[in-house]
């Protein structure tokens, strides 16, 4: 928690002057994502995509089929649709996340529809019926998400150049933080995974790509960080910056090689 005291100086007709100290808290603690807090997660999701589908796309004209970022975009855009169509009075968690996966498979192209689609789907189902989500909620929504990208991608694991490579430690590292601090809130844990995150997707830049287009190009793969590792960041990243008060970043400033991140900036 951060704290600022500001001084605010008060002008009395008698000699003397009163300071007044206020206490602002910049920072607080977040223990449950309600509903309300969760579509407004998925609508930043969105503005994020379409702050980022240069970037993505280029990332993927790499090494894909040059469309990750349009294709992004247009997925969470069906997302925003189908959800605002539901009773804001009878939508939970899972609904939400259900929509989302739904969306997702409707209009996605190529691998990342089924990857994110079910993604979001599975994780539904550890979150149905609820109104919040919890951090325990949310450490058990991302390993069903996981195993259902794993399936999908025919047994991805860490090293192949996929999301995996983010969402597989992230989801590991989730679960150590939370068995260690069992009351820890989404705020501490969220501040503690997005650079390490951040790290993953990095650690995509020289590996070569095992699964996918990509996987075509065997050693030529290697030295580019991996389009959908990136794009999983990013959604992580947008539940924190939005937890926050924020929206989510653009990626400002980046290697034109490699496509490594350099420099992010609020939207």
């Amino acid at each position: 928690m951060v704290m600022v005291f500001n001084t605010v100086k008060f002008i009395s007709p008698k000699p003397f002057r009163i300071r007044l100290r206020v206490l602002m808290m910049t920072e607080s603690k977040v223990h449950v994502i309600d509903i309300n807090t969760l579509v407004k997660i998925l609508n930043n999701i969105l503005e994020v995509m379409k702050a980022n589908e240069k970037y993505l796309t280029k990332l993927d004209a790499d090494i894909g089929d040059a469309d990750h970022g349009i294709n992004m975009v247009r997925g969470f855009q069906k997302v925003i649709e189908l959800v605002s169509k539901e009773n804001p009075a009878k939508l939970d968690a899972g609904r939400a996340l259900q929509l989302t996966g739904m969306g997702l498979l409707q209009v996605v192209g190529g691998a990342a529809g089924p990857l994110y689609g079910m993604m979001f789907l599975e994780a539904s189902k550890k979150v149905q019926g609820k109104k919040e989500i919890t951090v325990k909620d949310f450490a058990a929504l991302l390993e069903a998400g996981l195993k259902a990208v794993k399936m999908v991608g025919g047994g991805t694991v860490v090293g192949e150049k996929t999301m995996v490579d983010v969402l597989e430690p992230v989801t590991a590292r989730i679960k150590e933080i939370i068995s260690k601090k069992d009351n820890i809130d989404f705020m501490e844990l969220l501040g503690e995974i997005v650079p390490f995150a951040r790290e993953c997707v990095l650690n995509t830049i020289p590996l070569q790509a095992r699964k996918g287009r990509a996987s075509y190009l065997g050693e030529r793969s290697k030295n580019h960080q991996d389009p959908g590792a990136t794009s999983t960041y990013l959604i992580i990243r947008t539940f924190y910056d939005t937890l926050k008060g924020g929206r989510g970043v653009r990626i400002s400033e980046y290697d034109q090689e490699t496509g490594r991140l350099l420099k992010e900036e609020p939207i």
